[in-house]
């Protein structure tokens, strides 16, 4: 019985190199993880990793494109926290993506827009891995694009279900990272997305 990835047995291999055509998925480093509801204990670290991603992609020319979960204001989460967190390299030249789903694809074209741009790969990382990380690199490969998640720029919660059911934020981590690698597409660390030659 073989516990290789179902894409590895189907002869997908490690990215040696991203397009120029590659966009970089900030997705959700919003305040309400990290001074709201919703804590999240390696997100400062996975801000810092995704910080590296952000400088690499603007000396690349790679379109860089934050995304922000927006609920109704008397929502109980994602309404008070909802700004993307001070710390994140933002800039002016930067796309901002608003989103009510999961998916940043099931709620806004983004899509289209990247396809507009000829975009075909996405590199992604954000908040939280189980959830809208995993949404994105989901949504994205049947939407036509190639797909790097970045491991250590991107985090998760612990989560209690119930008595019988409770999850600590490394294992959930994982377990999402397994999931994409074995479907969707790459799961790389920043210094490893670093160090693909972009042609």
């Amino acid at each position: 019985m073989s516990k290789q990835t179902l894409r590895s047995i189907l002869g997908a291999t490690a990215p040696m190199s991203l397009p120029k055509t590659t966009a970089l998925l900030v997705i959700d480093f919003q305040d309400e993880y990290f001074t709201g509801a919703l804590p999240i204990p390696n997100g400062p670290q996975a801000l810092k990793n995704a910080n590296t991603l952000i400088d690499f992609a603007d000396q690349q020319g790679w379109p860089v494109v934050h995304i922000q979960h927006v609920a109704p204001a008397e929502a109980p989460i994602f309404a008070k926290h909802v700004a993307i967190h001070a710390g994140v390299h933002q800039k002016p030249n930067h796309r901002l993506v608003q989103k009510t789903s999961v998916s940043v694809f099931a709620s806004t074209d983004l899509a289209d827009q990247l396809k507009k741009d000829g975009i075909t790969h996405v590199v992604v990382c954000g908040l939280m891995t189980h959830a809208c990380v995993a949404g994105a690199a989901r949504d994205a490969v049947p939407a036509g694009f190639e797909v790097i998640v970045a491991d250590d720029a991107s985090a998760t919660r612990d989560i209690v279900v119930n008595d019988q059911i409770q999850v600590s934020h490394d294992v959930l981590h994982n377990a999402a990272l397994a999931e994409i690698s074995d479907t969707f597409g790459s799961v790389m660390r920043t210094q490893d997305v670093l160090s693909l030659n972009v042609q």
